[in-house]
């Protein structure tokens, strides 16, 4: 009779825990997650951890609780205080379930946090919970980014050694590149610290980071010096990864992987293109001015050459072969492109060659290359040809025919042949009227044959161009991001451009940017009158941004002047 009792004992014993645990799983549920009401919870989990103690999950939910029903009762202390004591018991049984859960170490360190707000005695210091919840919890985790948070919230109560903790839970939770976890930090430092020194500390060696700092910096006027520094350092490692990228690239462009290639030297163009020099402000010297170009010009090379191998044609339907030529490179350089050009059978031994105006693009970059090869007489032999020969010019060919003619008056001009060149200007213009190339070229033939009154109707065409040597912005206001662009002719003479800027009060205090030809020339209060920079060195166009980088800008006028900065 013993032997059959006994197993239908052990049978109900496992039926009645199975039960509990059941019966404790569900109202854990409920009093965690369905019931909102502090009271409700705690009556629910309560009942839960009676039923089954040994559900860690349970005690710990109750112990938040507690503490939600502490701070709902603000304004009693005696169910305030007493909430909090149970809040610590509930935390600690959960954690002698699970010592190892984050989460619990967390709660149990803003509990006795609160507790010491209140000058209530804790059983425990509140940073060492703090310390174990960060120690257990994985990289970049909400709970990581919490615990620096609060540590941060009470920097000026840390000592030596926390505050070496708290900065570097910081660092290493913000190197995921969380640009609203950044911020989130930002404002807690901003409200309790303040001090640059702590935010170079934490803040990752992450361009975008340091661009989220410099424009937190800037939104709230806070220190233009520290954002210029921020700025500078992030275009720094812009620059690294540029230089990064250009490795990797070759390395793929040897493989034969040329779409993987070209989206590395993309990638280093991305990379100094987003460079402003912003060094210059901060009176910083991180970057090697002639090292920048000599990396740009590289990229450039080296994503054309790729583009060539891959399509096997001079075809440049996004211009990367033309920004190459464009932005010239040094001679050596300049002569294994063309080598490596002929030698895929796609340039002929000279210009003259082949029926050369029966392709006028490919004689465009033909022409262009030997313009940056210093050969003008071959130049000027093609512009002999065309004289001789009949062209018809189709609307689609026009832009390269512009083009041949500008660079066939412009080798005139280095061979002193200076009626020449105005020929082939005015051909120019006959097929362009507005064409600002030409124009310039054509005033510098009339300035070097001294014949003040064409030069200066030409002049006139160009301000016609150009326009007016005041450009009427029109009070333009730019809102915080916003920018305006605005382009500039020169007629590479020394010159300045004076921009006139002014403030939205209503808008609070301002910031402003000003950047030319991808360089910033200024940054400051957005309602300090007047900005003066140079003109281009060489003829052409020059591109101004105007940026709002706080508060609101309003831009009123850019006027051109003579002479001198």
């Amino acid at each position: 009779m013993k032997r059959k009792i006994l197993p239908l004992l052990g049978l109900a014993v496992l039926v009645a825990l199975q039960a509990a645990v059941a019966w404790n799983g569900r109202l854990g549920w409920k009093g965690g997650t369905v019931e909102t009401d502090p009271e409700a919870k705690v009556r629910l989990l309560g009942r839960a951890e009676r039923i089954f103690p040994w559900n860690a999950a349970v005690p710990f939910e109750l112990g938040k609780a507690h503490f939600e029903r502490a701070v709902a009762a603000l304004s009693d202390p005696a169910v305030r205080d007493r909430s909090l004591g149970l809040s610590v018991e509930a935390f600690m049984r959960a954690l002698r379930l699970d010592p190892g859960s984050p989460a619990a170490h967390f709660h149990l360190g803003q509990t006795l946090l609160y507790m010491s707000y209140l000058s209530l005695p804790a059983p425990l210091p509140y940073f060492e919970e703090y310390r174990r919840a960060a120690r257990l919890t994985g990289r970049n985790s909400v709970i990581h980014f919490e615990v620096g948070k609060v540590l941060l919230g009470r920097w000026e109560a840390l000592s030596a050694g926390e505050r070496a903790f708290a900065s570097d839970i910081l660092r290493r939770t913000l190197a995921g590149g969380d640009a609203a976890r950044l911020t989130a930090v930002l404002e807690t430092w901003a409200l309790e610290v303040g001090d640059h020194a702590l935010a170079d500390s934490f803040l990752p060696d992450d361009p975008s980071a340091l661009r989220v700092y410099a424009r937190f910096l800037g939104e709230r006027g806070l220190s233009l010096a520290e954002r210029h520094k921020a700025l500078a350092r992030a275009e720094r490692l812009e620059f690294v990864r540029a230089g990064r990228e250009i490795d990797e690239g070759r390395r793929e462009a040897e493989s034969y992987l040329l779409a993987e290639a070209s989206a590395r030297f993309r990638g280093a163009l991305d990379a100094l293109g987003k460079i402003r020099f912003y060094q210059g402000l901060a009176g910083l010297e991180l970057i090697d001015a002639a090292e920048y170009e000599r990396s740009r010009r590289t990229a450039r090379r080296l994503l054309a050459m790729n583009r060539v191998e891959e399509t096997r044609s001079l075809v440049d339907e996004d211009g990367v072969v033309a920004a190459y030529l464009d932005g010239g490179d040094e001679f050596t350089a300049l002569g294994d492109f063309e080598r490596f050009l002929k030698e895929r059978g796609l340039l002929g031994e000279g210009p003259t060659a082949a029926a050369p105006f029966k392709d006028l693009p490919t004689l465009a970059f033909r022409l262009s290359l030997d313009f940056q090869m210093n050969r003008y007489r071959d130049i000027v032999r093609v512009g002999d040809l065309l004289a001789s020969s009949s062209v018809v010019v189709v609307p689609s060919g026009r832009p390269s025919y512009v083009r041949i003619l500008n660079l066939i008056g412009e080798a005139c001009l280095k061979l002193d042949h200076v009626y020449e060149a105005e020929r082939h200007f005015r051909l120019a213009l006959e097929a362009e009227p507005e064409n600002a190339d030409a124009l310039l070229g054509l005033e510098r033939c009339y300035g070097r044959l001294n014949d003040e009154a064409r030069a200066a109707e030409v002049r006139l065409r160009i301000e016609g161009v150009a326009g007016p040597a005041v450009v009427d912005l029109g009070r333009k206001r730019l809102a915080r991001g916003e920018t305006l662009t605005v382009e500039l002719v020169t007629d590479g003479r020394p010159g300045t451009f004076r921009l006139d800027l002014a403030a939205d009060p209503a808008a609070g205090p301002s910031v402003a940017a000003v950047v030319v030809d991808g360089r910033v020339v200024w940054e400051g209060n957005g309602d300090t009158g007047s900005v003066v920079f140079p003109a281009r060195e060489k003829p052409g166009r020059s591109v101004l941004v105007i940026e709002a980088v706080a508060g609101a800008v309003v831009a009123v006028s850019v006027t051109r002047a003579a002479g001198p900065v």
